[in-house]
């Protein structure tokens, strides 16, 4: 899939050391605006972070394998933020939020297009997607923002 020109930004935050041995795929989806997941394939669950071994209770197998997600979910909760180090400072107040996709994967993002200075018009629950801004032919960094699909 093409780079989203409405994501190309001057990104300015940490650049990711994607490790080959447990993100490989999942920086690789990025690069294609897809969500990848990994999924264990004995207990057909999804995960994340990206791992070697299947996280979940009672499983613990190591036959893993990487499926496109729907890149759309639900906002858990978030925090505002007021400090930051590095490239993120260029960006304050900003939000941090934990989101709950639909393969029920609990990640910790970026939340855009919301205001900061405006903490109650963000609801929790709402339905949110994943989008991705461009760093670099190597990187794209996930994201997410509020929809209207219910």
């Amino acid at each position: 899939m093409p780079k989203d020109e409405t994501s190309t930004s001057n990104y300015t935050g940490p650049i990711p050391d994607p490790d080959i041995l447990t993100a490989k795929e999942f920086w690789e989806g990025t690069q294609n605006q897809n969500l990848v997941l990994p999924k264990c394939k004995s207990c057909k669950e999804f995960f994340f972070y990206p791992r070697i071994i299947c996280p979940k209770k009672g499983c613990h197998k190591t036959d893993i394998i990487w499926e496109v997600a729907s890149g759309k979910g639900y906002l858990y909760t978030f925090a505002i933020q007021h400090v930051a180090i590095d490239g993120w400072k260029e960006k304050l107040p900003f939000v941090t939020a934990f989101i709950d996709t639909d393969e029920k994967v609990r990640m910790l993002s970026v939340l855009k297009n919301v205001d900061a200075s405006q903490p109650q018009s963000i609801i929790i629950g709402s339905r949110v997607e994943v989008k991705f801004e461009y760093v670099n032919d190597d990187i794209s960094i996930p994201y997410w923002e509020i929809i209207n699909d219910k």
